[in-house]
């Protein structure tokens, strides 16, 4: 079953631990706009990246990702 990563999923995370872009952009050593475009889903981070930013929301990577066989139902 394929997964990738969920931008909905990880911004409610990042809401929910109370950071902003910015912060976590920090965290990780990307660019707001890399993060950004994550959450709105126009971009995949790659396998380590998407592990640091689920790291940075205090989530287990599996928390974050989607399901793409129920996405294309």
């Amino acid at each position: 079953m394929p997964r990738t990563f969920s931008g909905h999923r990880f911004r409610t995370a990042r809401r929910a631990a109370g950071l902003s872009v910015h912060d976590v952009a920090a965290r990780v050593g990307r660019t707001c706009w890399s993060l950004y475009a994550y959450e709105r889903g126009t971009a995949q981070p790659p396998i380590p990246v998407a592990d640091a930013l689920a790291d940075a929301v205090g989530q287990p990577l599996v928390a974050l990702l989607a399901d793409d066989s129920k996405v294309a139902a």
